[in-house]
């Protein structure tokens, strides 16, 4: 039988697209139609029982498999079995995903549920991921100081750096006002401003991630705001996790591993959503961070 030889390095290149029907859906059937005065008599159940007495003034959620979503993405793979000591993965993908609702919630306009179609909160247009270990070319063995006597190849020698690595894209996010003026009679569990101007900003900050200027509270009576659900998009990811180990022989079947992990290693502030707010204070500002700052931790593992 022939022997199969795994190639050294790989590559693959594809198109990945779904189209989701039927999904699950949690709407309120009995959200108050938009329109001047209290909500309970513009709820559709209201009006029916009321004279029977039943006071049916709350909302009314169903279960309905009435939404829809779909995915296009171009997904690239390169990976690299050891070789020269370099172990690794890489993924790169390019996609968008679509989205009326999300996980079941209700959309914010039962009436007009075309309008909240927009990208997916969990969307990143561009997404790299890389998993790898190197042996560093140090010590007995390797291509420098294979001569090492045994005490400077305790030290110098049998390194392996490894690396965890993920930068994508910023999140999708919308817009929202909470001083809603003429709409605040439309019984919308979350509304979004009209849109006047370019919500963008040259430098993006913490103090400043896009521009609360560029919109207003709904300027018609009574209806969602002319800004589109997560239109807008939150800082990039950039997640570097390394890690330096050794392995120690003491004797036959018994070792001792040293491993150094740095999570963030590269101190860097990934920032989180800012407030979505455009009519309060601090609203466009960012206050938080989605990952801790650098972290350290050292480890010792003995096999016998």
């Amino acid at each position: 039988m022939q022997e199969q030889i795994t190639p050294a390095f790989t590559a693959e290149i594809a198109y990945v697209g779904n189209v989701g029907r039927h999904l699950y859906v949690n709407p309120n059937f009995n959200q108050a139609v938009p329109g001047p005065g209290p909500f309970a008599p513009r709820r559709p159940f209201y009006s029916k029982f009321v004279s029977e007495g039943r006071d049916l003034e709350q909302g009314i959620y169903e279960t309905c498999n009435c939404d829809t979503s779909n995915y296009n993405g171009l997904q690239v793979k390169l990976q690299q079995h050891v070789s020269h000591g370099l172990d690794f993965l890489l993924t790169y993908t390019y996609a968008r995903a679509m989205t009326h609702t999300e996980s079941g919630n209700s959309p914010a306009d039962n009436y007009n549920i075309r309008n909240e179609y927009g990208p997916a909160t969990w969307d990143r247009a561009n997404f790299l991921t890389y998993a790898g270990t190197y042996q560093l070319p140090v010590g007995r063995g390797r291509r420098w100081g294979s001569g090492a006597n045994k005490w400077l190849n305790a030290v110098i020698g049998g390194w392996n750096l490894n690396g965890l690595i993920t930068v994508g894209s910023g999140l999708a996010f919308s817009p929202t006002t909470a001083n809603a003026g003429a709409i605040v009679n439309a019984d919308f569990p979350t509304i979004r401003p009209d849109k006047i101007g370019n919500p963008h900003v040259s430098n993006p900050s913490p103090a400043e991630w896009f521009n609360v200027a560029a919109y207003v509270d709904p300027q018609q009576p009574y209806r969602q705001g002319t800004a589109s659900r997560d239109s807008l998009r939150g800082p990039a990811e950039y997640l570097f996790d390394l890690a330096l180990d050794k392995q120690f022989v003491i004797k036959e079947g018994k070792t001792l591993e040293f491993r150094w992990e740095n999570y963030n290693a590269f101190n860097i502030d990934n920032l989180n959503l800012p407030n979505t707010t455009i009519d309060v204070a601090g609203g466009g500002q960012i206050t938080s961070t989605l990952f801790p700052m650098r972290q350290m931790q050292f480890g010792l593992h003995f096999r016998f």
